[in-house]
């Protein structure tokens, strides 16, 4: 059960009495902390715990919960500073005061590596982090190469003609739950109603948009781990099953570099009209998919 939240305001006077607390001179905070300073101070997040207390337990028995604001603040913070590992940033928060600050907790007072995982589970649906199982068979590179910046074209030539047909004679679109739907409707609640408030993604009556892929290499290797004993017999070729960090990863072809990667495809749709090119829905999917099979699938999501 979450207690009173505090507002963004309430957040804003937090930041000034702390930072007031600090040894430090304004002309060091505007020197290196200035942009990080303006850019925490225009996000709010007060309704991302209206979003997310129904993933609270009503009936808590042991230590409160974190405020789910502060937890989404330090991580979109920890992205903006480009850091990767929930352990390097717990650290920095430890260690320096004014990120800790920013973040909305007491120098004193942050949360540790778990307490960011456990935040993780609650922004995810699924029952396991993975969509596939972790174990399974290596994955061949595809020989077949494309030509500088062109596309491969589908397995299924076909494939599109009939996800199109599909969906025009189901006109009642049912969809149904998936796991990244809390991340999506916190991206869409606290970013994308406010910008299209604001006049920022064009006109709503007449909505136009774009999409596109990208690839993403994941942190995973291609090769898995050996869970057998193939290799004590010399055996470096089996077709035994391994482990892998990231199951969900596959082979894509990535036409600008003219070459084959592992990992994802990350397919977002924009608003065309926008001035800044403000993302509406993104989506991640196999490296595998074609970008005019994956528009279809989100599109119909995104309606």
């Amino acid at each position: 059960m979450l207690g009173n939240v505090r507002t963004h305001e309430m957040y804003l006077n937090f930041i000034v009495e702390e930072i007031t607390k600090l040894p430090t001179n304004h002309l060091f905070l505007k020197a290196f902390y200035l942009e990080p300073i303006v850019w925490c101070s225009l996000i709010d997040l007060t309704e991302a715990a209206n979003l997310l207390k129904h993933r609270y337990s009503s009936n808590p028995r042991g230590r409160k919960p974190r405020n789910p604001c502060d937890m989404l603040r330090s991580l979109l913070l920890m992205h903006k500073m480009r850091i990767t590992s929930i352990d390097q940033w717990v650290y920095q928060l430890k260690t320096n005061p004014i990120i800790a600050i920013l973040s909305g907790f007491s120098p004193n007072d942050v949360p540790g590596v778990g307490t960011f995982y456990d935040f993780f589970n609650r922004l995810w649906l699924g029952t396991t982090p993975h969509l596939t199982n972790r174990k399974k068979r290596k994955l061949h590179k595809p020989k077949k190469k494309g030509r500088k910046n062109q596309k491969l074209e589908p397995k299924n030539p076909k494939i599109v003609e009939k996800l199109v047909a599909r969906a025009l004679k189901n006109k009642n679109i049912q969809y149904t739950q998936k796991a990244h739907d809390q991340l999506q409707i916190l991206f869409q609640s606290l970013f994308v109603h406010k910008s299209a408030s604001e006049g920022l993604l064009g006109n709503l009556n007449s909505l136009s948009i774009l999409a596109d892929g990208s690839p993403v290499i994941t942190g995973g290797r291609p090769y898995g781990k050996f869970l057998c004993e193939c290799r004590k017999q010399r055996n470096w070729k089996c077709h035994c099953k391994r482990q892998f960090s990231d199951p969900d990863a596959d082979y894509g072809w990535d036409s600008s570099r003219e070459k084959y990667y592992y990992g994802r495809s990350l397919f977002m749709v924009t608003a065309a009209e926008s001035p800044y090119d403000l993302p509406i829905y993104p989506r991640l999917y196999r490296a595998s998919k074609h970008d005019s099979v994956l528009f279809v699938s989100t599109f119909h999501e995104l309606l």
